[in-house]
Protein backbone atom coordinates (compact mmCIF):
# COMPACT_ATOMS: atom_id res chain seq x y z
CA UNK A 1 0.00 0.00 0.00
CA UNK A 2 3.13 2.51 0.75
CA UNK A 3 4.46 1.79 -2.59
CA UNK A 4 1.28 2.41 -4.40
CA UNK A 5 0.76 5.71 -2.39
CA UNK A 6 4.53 6.75 -3.29
CA UNK A 7 4.37 5.90 -6.89
CA UNK A 8 0.89 8.36 -7.16
CA UNK A 9 2.44 11.05 -5.63
CA UNK A 10 5.45 10.76 -7.42
CA UNK A 11 3.26 10.63 -10.86
CA UNK A 12 1.33 13.24 -9.48
CA UNK A 13 4.32 15.39 -9.19
CA UNK A 14 5.42 15.01 -12.31
CA UNK A 15 2.87 15.73 -13.88
CA UNK A 16 2.62 19.20 -11.92
CA UNK A 17 6.42 19.90 -12.85
CA UNK A 18 5.77 19.07 -16.74
CA UNK A 19 2.78 21.95 -16.48
CA UNK A 20 4.66 24.39 -14.44
CA UNK A 21 5.46 26.67 -17.02
CA UNK A 22 2.82 25.81 -19.88
CA UNK A 23 1.10 29.24 -20.01
CA UNK A 24 -3.09 28.90 -21.42
CA UNK A 25 -3.03 30.85 -24.43
CA UNK A 26 -6.61 32.20 -24.20
CA UNK A 27 -6.25 34.53 -28.15
CA UNK A 28 -6.42 33.78 -30.27
CA UNK A 29 -8.96 30.49 -30.28
CA UNK A 30 -10.59 28.21 -32.56
CA UNK A 31 -12.66 30.80 -34.83
CA UNK A 32 -10.96 33.43 -34.37
CA UNK A 33 -10.27 35.59 -37.63
CA UNK A 34 -6.75 37.17 -38.11
CA UNK A 35 -6.12 39.33 -41.63
CA UNK A 36 -2.50 39.91 -42.80
CA UNK A 37 -0.94 42.77 -41.49
CA UNK A 38 -3.38 43.57 -39.03
CA UNK A 39 -2.47 44.32 -35.53
CA UNK A 40 -3.68 41.59 -33.37
CA UNK A 41 -2.71 40.44 -29.88
CA UNK A 42 -1.93 37.39 -27.85
CA UNK A 43 -3.88 36.79 -25.06
CA UNK A 44 -2.80 34.18 -21.64
CA UNK A 45 -3.07 33.62 -18.08
CA UNK A 46 -0.31 31.92 -15.79
CA UNK A 47 3.18 33.18 -16.34
CA UNK A 48 6.65 31.30 -16.96
CA UNK A 49 8.75 33.35 -14.38
CA UNK A 50 10.57 29.55 -13.62
CA UNK A 51 12.21 30.77 -16.89
CA UNK A 52 14.57 33.13 -15.21
CA UNK A 53 15.22 36.07 -17.54
CA UNK A 54 14.49 34.30 -20.37
CA UNK A 55 10.42 35.02 -19.81
CA UNK A 56 10.93 38.59 -20.74
CA UNK A 57 11.61 37.40 -24.85
CA UNK A 58 9.75 34.05 -25.36
CA UNK A 59 9.46 33.78 -29.08
CA UNK A 60 6.04 32.88 -30.79
CA UNK A 61 5.99 31.50 -34.09
CA UNK A 62 2.88 30.75 -36.36
CA UNK A 63 2.73 26.99 -37.53
CA UNK A 64 0.76 25.30 -39.67
CA UNK A 65 -0.47 21.29 -40.63
CA UNK A 66 -1.77 18.26 -38.28
CA UNK A 67 -0.68 18.32 -34.15
CA UNK A 68 1.76 15.22 -35.00
CA UNK A 69 3.57 17.21 -37.43
CA UNK A 70 3.34 21.11 -37.38
CA UNK A 71 5.01 23.45 -39.90
CA UNK A 72 6.94 26.86 -39.23
CA UNK A 73 5.69 29.37 -41.13
CA UNK A 74 6.98 32.53 -39.84
CA UNK A 75 8.31 34.89 -36.16
CA UNK A 76 5.46 36.58 -34.98
CA UNK A 77 7.40 38.40 -32.68
CA UNK A 78 8.34 37.80 -28.48
CA UNK A 79 6.11 38.45 -25.58
CA UNK A 80 7.12 38.95 -22.05
CA UNK A 81 5.17 36.05 -19.73
CA UNK A 82 7.75 36.67 -16.40
CA UNK A 83 5.20 38.20 -14.40
CA UNK A 84 1.47 40.72 -14.80
CA UNK A 85 1.71 41.07 -18.51
CA UNK A 86 -1.69 38.73 -19.90
CA UNK A 87 -1.27 40.17 -23.16
CA UNK A 88 0.67 40.92 -26.12
CA UNK A 89 0.57 43.03 -29.15
CA UNK A 90 1.83 41.92 -32.86
CA UNK A 91 1.10 42.81 -36.23
CA UNK A 92 0.61 39.52 -38.27
CA UNK A 93 3.01 39.49 -41.16
CA UNK A 94 1.94 40.22 -44.80
CA UNK A 95 3.82 37.23 -46.71
CA UNK A 96 1.08 34.68 -44.56
CA UNK A 97 -0.88 33.13 -47.08
CA UNK A 98 -4.73 32.68 -46.32
CA UNK A 99 -5.04 29.50 -44.16
CA UNK A 100 -5.36 27.95 -40.96
CA UNK A 101 -2.11 28.00 -38.31
CA UNK A 102 -1.63 27.95 -35.17
CA UNK A 103 0.28 29.61 -32.50
CA UNK A 104 3.75 27.70 -30.75
CA UNK A 105 4.91 29.99 -27.26
CA UNK A 106 8.11 28.93 -26.96
CA UNK A 107 8.48 28.79 -23.30
CA UNK A 108 10.67 25.77 -21.43
CA UNK A 109 10.66 22.76 -20.26
CA UNK A 110 7.28 22.46 -22.90
CA UNK A 111 5.57 25.09 -24.93
CA UNK A 112 2.55 26.21 -24.81
CA UNK A 113 0.29 25.90 -28.67
CA UNK A 114 -3.23 27.25 -29.47
CA UNK A 115 -5.84 25.75 -31.15
CA UNK A 116 -6.44 26.70 -34.88
CA UNK A 117 -7.58 29.50 -36.34
CA UNK A 118 -7.51 31.35 -39.36
CA UNK A 119 -5.67 34.20 -40.93
CA UNK A 120 -6.73 35.89 -44.45
CA UNK A 121 -4.94 37.34 -47.05
CA UNK A 122 -6.63 39.00 -49.57
CA UNK A 123 -2.93 40.33 -51.01
CA UNK A 124 -1.19 36.87 -51.46
CA UNK A 125 -2.71 33.68 -53.40
CA UNK A 126 -4.60 31.06 -51.11
CA UNK A 127 -2.62 27.94 -51.28
CA UNK A 128 -3.73 25.51 -54.32
CA UNK A 129 -7.38 24.12 -53.87
CA UNK A 130 -7.78 20.58 -53.67
CA UNK A 131 -8.68 18.68 -56.75
CA UNK A 132 -10.50 15.89 -55.15
CA UNK A 133 -8.02 13.01 -56.63
CA UNK A 134 -7.13 10.93 -54.19
CA UNK A 135 -3.22 11.45 -53.04
CA UNK A 136 -1.22 8.91 -54.84
CA UNK A 137 -0.44 5.73 -52.64
CA UNK A 138 2.96 5.57 -50.73
CA UNK A 139 4.80 2.67 -49.79
CA UNK A 140 5.97 2.87 -45.70
CA UNK A 141 9.41 1.52 -45.28
CA UNK A 142 9.64 -1.66 -44.45
CA UNK A 143 9.04 -2.70 -40.55
CA UNK A 144 8.08 1.06 -40.55
CA UNK A 145 5.46 2.12 -37.34
CA UNK A 146 3.15 4.91 -38.92
CA UNK A 147 1.19 4.95 -36.30
CA UNK A 148 3.20 6.77 -33.46
CA UNK A 149 2.25 4.02 -30.83
CA UNK A 150 5.84 2.83 -30.10
CA UNK A 151 6.80 6.46 -29.88
CA UNK A 152 4.00 7.13 -27.51
CA UNK A 153 4.29 3.79 -25.57
CA UNK A 154 8.01 4.98 -25.24
CA UNK A 155 7.41 8.00 -23.78
CA UNK A 156 5.17 6.42 -21.48
CA UNK A 157 7.09 3.73 -20.12
CA UNK A 158 9.79 6.42 -19.68
CA UNK A 159 7.58 8.16 -17.66
CA UNK A 160 6.44 5.23 -15.42
CA UNK A 161 9.87 4.58 -15.02
CA UNK A 162 11.18 8.00 -13.59
CA UNK A 163 8.00 7.70 -11.22
CA UNK A 164 9.13 4.01 -9.97
CA UNK A 165 12.86 5.27 -9.31
CA UNK A 166 11.49 8.22 -7.03
CA UNK A 167 8.86 6.17 -5.30
CA UNK A 168 11.91 3.74 -5.14
CA UNK A 169 13.43 6.95 -3.06
CA UNK A 170 10.74 7.59 -0.95
CA UNK A 171 10.68 4.44 0.46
Amino acid sequence: MKFIASVAVAASSLVALATADLLQINNPTQGTVWNAGENVFVGWSGNCNSMGSAATNVTVDIVTGPAAAVRYVATLGHLDCSGANVKTNFVVPATIETGEYALIVRTTPQPSFTNSFKINNGAAPPPPANTGAPPAPTTPAAGGDKSGASTLFLNGAVAIAGAVAVAFQLL
